[in-house]
């Protein structure tokens, strides 16, 4: 039988070239445009537009200490309230034409963030956690493009997604100390939904998944990779997404990059903030 699909509303309007990476914070709503270099924000309601500005391309951001912390085309670093920008001094050297993507927070408080190629060389990026005192440990190497992050914590247990791998990979997790180890497949993903990119879990352990190029979010079973929901966004460049507070409510990016000028006239809304209820389980 064929999952329901759950149609998107417009939450926030924006005009972001390369919307990822969603969370909320203080009440109000956070997302990057990756190639704009800067950090958007809105309120409860969609309403109150805010931007800070990076000096960088900006894969991904979490609340640090006051500031926000950041992974850059330049590097790790802090945003601090002033909109200056500081790079942390033990931070990786990031080779030519690589930049950070996606990265969140995981329970502990700890930011995780991957890198890739600008062209999506084969094996150029990498996953780095960085710890509450500033410290920077390689978790994996050999990475295309570094994309979801998730944690279950009743299991132990923390999900990846590098996108060229059509799949997602889950780990043992001990989130004590932020290892991660005996990496395998927790279930591919059928090229037909499109290229798994952001993703999130809800309270009751289902994985939402934002696929590239598929105008969707896609719920799955983590333990079988059944399909259970799919959530349809009326444009085709959906990036990532994240749950309001209660898990009820689902906020998913979306993008314009790659789109022709004729795709933009008949996707007006590309580069805006979506929301949909989520079903109970």
């Amino acid at each position: 039988m064929r999952h329901p699909t759950i149609e998107a509303e417009l939450f926030c309007r924006s005009n972001s070239v390369l919307g990822e990476g969603p969370f909320w914070h203080n009440d109000r709503l956070y997302w990057v445009d990756i190639l704009g270099a800067r950090l958007h924000s809105c309120d409860v309601k969609g309403n109150c537009p805010q931007a800070l500005t990076f000096p960088a391309h900006v894969g991904a951001v979490a609340p640090w200490k006051g500031g926000f912390i950041a992974g850059t085309s330049h590097g790790l670093g802090i945003l601090h309230p002033d909109e200056s920008f500081s790079l942390l001094p033990n931070g990786p050297k990031l080779p030519p034409r690589v930049r950070f993507n996606d990265g969140k927070l995981d329970p502990m408080g700890r930011f995780w963030c991957g890198t890739m190629e600008y062209s999506a060389t084969h094996e150029a990026g990498s996953l780095y956690r960085v710890d509450l005192d500033g410290s920077v440990t390689l978790l994996l190497g050999r990475i295309t493009i570094s994309n979801g992050l998730a944690w279950d914590v009743k299991r132990g247990l923390f999900y990846y997604i590098d996108t060229a791998l059509q799949r997602v990979d889950v780990f043992d997790c001990d989130l004590a100390v932020g290892r991660i180890s005996n990496r395998r497949v927790a279930f591919e993903v059928d090229a037909e939904y499109g290229l798994p990119d952001g993703m999130c879990m809800d309270l009751d352990g289902r994985l939402w998944i934002a696929f590239w190029r598929g105008s969707q979010v896609v719920a799955f079973d983590p333990s079988s990779g059944a399909p259970l929901y799919s959530v349809h966004v009326p444009t085709r460049l959906t990036s990532s997404c994240c749950m309001d507070a209660n898990c009820r409510r689902l906020f998913i990016t979306t993008a314009q990059t790659e789109l022709t000028d004729e795709q933009l006239r008949t996707e007006p809304l590309a580069g805006s903030i979506f929301c949909a209820e989520v079903p109970a389980s």
